[in-house]
């Protein structure tokens, strides 16, 4: 009777027992017995929260037998489960069956026992992660604790997290064991996935794997494994970073982590990844090729996921674009051992490199460009490179890049240009092919984001812009990020160029310095460039103003922008020497500033002398576009005294006028070009001006004077200068001239002074502007009486000249000496001469005289008439001698006149005798005259004396 009873209730106790002993085990749970034989059990199980069960088996069917007098299961099978899990931090939960697990991975398995065949069909898995939930659907099957068979699909899915977006299809997947070995398949489609950059668009992911079965008791396999995953599909897209990552690997290994932390596996990986067109940031490609190969893959989980493996990579690419670098073919290799784990990626690659490309950046040459700039940009737009072996070792975010041989880039139109190890850094040499010729070493270089910096030095024929043949040494870290250069200083640059192109009015033979001001030196982006500093010591001649700068210095920015120079040049300091055969001024200080916009340079700059008076202004304008400018110059009114600014002080020219000066004077003109040539002009104007020159004191120099050229000085036609007086020898007064200068003499012509109640006039004047030929000129006299000059003359003690004289007298003068050549002078009107002739010298006190010479009675009749002599002709020839002495020849015609008549008696007695010859007789009056005198004057010396003199009347009074 009891066997019945219990037969009847058998689904009842069976029920009973399973839910109690979950419940004891803290599981809520429920069960449905549809039969329970001698054999087997069939129902239904749900564990959980019933509203949310982690676990339900909508028919379970479980066979089983006795052994050992113990209940032993043979198989079980189960249909259409749901099991919800989830995934938090790398680690899986179970919900209600994480007691149970727990319990069971703790007792060992009962020796003897029978390891039942499960059968799994329709299973359902509502996995629940960190980045989004997944739903499963497969069939398996379990013989012998193995794993068998696992089949199924997942529905489509979307995982985010920080850093990447991952969509995946309807994926399909598989798994077999065969004897010892385990097959693994997985198709998966990816219409949509980026991270970190990185963004995959219709691809394909196909993951294939052949492994020894793993041994989960000595929880280690070894083996062969070959793996092999393929992604192929329409674009990818991404910034040179890996799609891998420990937060998105553990969404998928983690299942396995709870339970299995020391799993290891060893093998064999191939990989391949294919697109026809990809998009990346910053850039895009045509068709990519990549594959991967690993013959010693290793996979262990100890101490958290860890995969290595020596790696062998190949790749190719087509129509690859970054920035402005256009590859038409690319292909890669590389070889080296790589790691992934929880300290992150690293790598230790060899790695070669070919292909063509271009740059784009710099434009295509333009007709205006220099030739060297001409040739870069031809040499980038079409090149083919090589590298033939690279060390790439990487670790911990930061990579390390070797050159184990040059790399080397030969332009299509020849030249090269290689870069390879030196020492402890690297050198990179550019020369032929019109290339500027350049010698950089690089003492340190990095890998950062999207580019590179190097640091080093680099000496340079290198033009730019304006710069022609110019020259580079600098030190200093160059940065080439996403395509931009930047260049900053460790020092001061030094920079040459041979000339500095700026339409007509160019600067050559440009040297100096720029130092960094707090910004970079130099910078290239997009075709812009910019050069940035302060400059120092800066030097170059200025042809069209024939004038050479140096010592400039002071801020420069200096660039081109979407194809317009620009510049801002400050100048702090500089001087301004005359370059002209014949110096026209003396060095000027120079401040100000210029700049350059829309194709048009303007400035200010402010002249100074050494002492720090400010000698006028200079506006600059200029149309690059037309090439027309000019520079006016203005000095302002500019005053003149003893003790202060004189004109020799500003132009070598103003010693024609002597010095000191006092007074005041201003210019103001200019240069102006256009393409056909160049002018350049002025006017001076001299209110006044009074100074000592070596021919007397000047008072009340007055005028103005048109230039109508400054490279050479020439004066235009017509230009006169006027004086109050000149107090020289004699005073002239009303002085007047013409004045002319050319770039050999300044030239005075049409000058006249009133002089002796006549006019003395300059026929000609010429005054060398450099040393070597004399000054030359021509002095007519007309009607100028003589007696005051005469008087005034260093022999006028001696001689009385009353005659108005007319005539011609050239000259030359080189330093203090002056001569005459071919001068006449006639006298206009009858005149007196009177030539007092010095009496005997005296004996020494205590000699006895000497007797008197006996008369010579001829002699002393021309002594007579040379004293009181009344002359109606009076001619005179000067010419200079050679040893210094003027030499005049007097020709008088006229009679004796003294002042008391005198008579002439002899008596016959005499006459006979002759006795009168041996006394002193009067020159009877009215004796006619006609008597030629010649005589010498030294005039170098006269003339030194009264430079002298004039010179000690000029100097400063000496200070007691």
């Amino acid at each position: 009777m009891l066997a019945l009873v219990l037969y009847a209730v058998r689904k009842t106790i069976a029920r009973e027992a399973l839910v109690g002993w979950l419940q004891a085990h803290g599981i809520a749970a429920d069960a449905q017995v549809e039969a329970v034989g001698l054999s087997d059990v069939i129902g239904a199980v749900r564990l959980g929260d019933p509203a949310k069960p982690d676990f339900t088996v909508e028919r379970a069917v479980v066979h089983y037998g006795f052994k050992d007098w113990s209940l032993d299961v043979t198989s079980v099978a189960l249909r259409r489960p749901v099991l919800r899990a989830r995934l938090h931090d790398g680690k899986p939960t179970l919900g209600a069956l994480d007691p149970l697990i727990e319990e069971f991975s703790r007792k060992p398995p009962r020796p003897g026992a029978t390891k039942p065949r499960i059968e799994i069909d329709g299973a359902t898995l509502l996995l629940a992660t960190d980045y989004g939930p997944m739903r499963i659907n497969a069939s398996g099957r379990l013989e012998g604790g193995r794993l068998m068979r696992l089949e199924g699909a997942s529905a489509p899915a979307r995982l985010q997290g920080p850093g990447f977006d991952l969509g995946l299809g309807a994926a399909a997947f598989r798994l077999r064991t065969d004897a010892e070995r385990l097959s693994l398949g997985l198709d998966a489609p990816v219409p949509k996935a980026a991270a970190w950059g990185v963004s995959v668009d219709r691809g394909q992911l196909n993951l294939n794997a052949d492994l020894p079965y793993p041994d989960l008791r000595s929880r280690r396999s070894d083996g062969a494994v070959a793996l092999r995953a393929s992604l192929t599909g329409g674009q990818i897209a991404g910034g040179g970073q890996s799609l891998v990552d420990a937060r998105l690997s553990a969404a998928f290994t983690g299942l396995a982590a709870g339970w299995i932390p020391d799993l290891a596996l060893t093998g064999r990986g191939v990989a391949d990844l294919r697109a026809a067109s990809g998009t990346f940031a910053g850039g895009q490609a045509g068709t990519l090729k990549a594959a991967a190969v690993a013959d010693d893959l290793r996979w262990t989980r100890k101490g958290g996921d860890a995969v290595s493996a020596t790696v062998k990579l190949t790749g190719a690419a087509d129509g690859v674009a970054i920035s402005n670098l256009r590859l038409q073919s690319l292909t890669a290799a590389a070889l080296g051992p790589v790691r992934a784990g929880s300290g992150g990626p690293s790598l230790r690659l060899t790695a070669s490199a070919s292909g063509h490309g271009a740059w784009i950046g710099l434009g295509a040459p333009a007709s205006g460009d220099p030739a060297e700039i001409a040739a870069v940009k031809r040499a980038a737009r079409g090149f083919r490179f090589t590298a033939p072996a690279v060390s790439l070792a990487a670790r911990g975010g930061l990579m390390d890049v070797a050159l184990q041989q040059p790399v080397r880039l030969q332009p299509d139109r020849g030249g090269l240009v290689s870069l390879g190890a030196e020492g402890r850094g690297y050198r990179l040499t550019s020369a032929g092919g019109g290339l500027p010729t350049a010698d950089v070493d690089v003492t340190r270089f990095t890998l950062v984001p999207g580019g590179a910096l190097a640091a080093g030095r680099i000496r340079a024929a290198l033009p730019m812009g304006p710069l022609q043949q110019g020259t580079l040494d600098a030190a200093g870290t160059l940065r080439l990020v996403q395509g931009a250069v930047s260049f900053v200083g460790d020092r001061c640059a030094a920079i040459e160029a041979s000339r500095l192109t700026l339409g007509a009015n160019d600067l050559t033979g440009l040297s100096g310095r720029l130092c960094p001001a707090g910004r970079p030196l130099f910078t290239f982006d997009r075709g812009d460039w910019r050069i940035a500093g302060r400059s120092a010591a800066v030097a170059a001649e200025a042809p069209f103003l024939q004038a050479r700068l140096s010592g400039i210095g002071g801020p420069v920015t200096f660039g081109q922008a979407r194809g317009q120079l620009d510049a801002q040049l400050i100048l702090d300091r500089g001087e301004v020497a005359d370059a002209a055969p014949d110096l026209r001024f003396r060095p000027l200080r120079i401040t100000g500033e210029a700049s350059l916009a829309r194709e048009v340079w303007t400035g200010q700059f402010v002249a100074s002398d050494a002492a720090g008076r400010s000698l006028g202004r200079a506006v600059l304008h200029q149309d690059l576009g037309s090439g027309i400018g000019r520079v006016d110059v203005d000095t302002g009114l500019l005053a003149f005294d003893a003790a202060g600014l004189q004109p020799t002080q500003l132009s070598p020219l103003a010693a024609a006028i002597g010095s000191p000066v006092q007074g005041a004077a201003r210019f103001v003109g200019g240069f102006a070009w256009t393409p056909a040539g160049s002018t350049s002009g002025g006017r001076l104007s001299v209110p006044r001006l009074d100074f000592v020159s070596p021919a007397g004191r000047v008072v009340g120099l007055s005028g103005e004077v048109t230039l109508a050229s400054l490279t050479p000085l020439v004066t235009a036609p017509g230009q006169r200068l006027r004086a109050d007086s000149l107090a020289g020898p004699v005073v002239l007064t009303d002085l007047s001239a013409g004045v002319a200068l050319d770039e050999k003499a300044l030239h005075f012509a049409g000058g006249d002074a009133a002089l002796g109640g006549g006019r003395v006039r300059l026929v000609s004047l010429d005054l060398p502007l450099v040393g070597g030929p004399p000054v030359r000129g021509v002095l007519d006299v007309d009607g100028v009486q003589v007696r005051e000059l005469v008087k005034a003359s260093p022999f006028g003690e001696r001689v009385d000249l009353d005659a108005k004289l007319s005539g011609r007298l050239p000259f030359e003068a080189q330093g203090e000496k002056v001569r005459v050549t071919g001068g006449n002078l006639r006298a206009i009107q009858p005149g007196r001469l009177s030539i007092r002739l010095a009496p005997a010298a005296s004996p020494a006190s205590g000699a006895p005289e000497p007797a008197p010479p006996p008369p010579d009675t001829f002699t002393d009749f021309a002594y007579q008439a040379m004293e009181n002599l009344a002359f109606d002709t009076l001619d005179a020839s000067v010419d200079s001698r050679p040893d210094g002495q003027l030499g005049i020849l007097f020709h008088v015609v006229g009679r004796h006149d003294p002042p008391t008549r005198q008579v002439l008696a002899v008596s016959w007695l005499d006459l006979i005798r002759r006795t009168f010859m041996n006394r002193k007789l009067p020159l009877p009056s009215g004796t006619g005259v006609n008597l030629t005198l010649d005589t010498t004057l030294n005039l170098d010396d006269l003339l030194k004396d009264y430079a002298d003199y004039q010179r000690l009347k000029g100097s400063p009074p000496v200070q007691r």
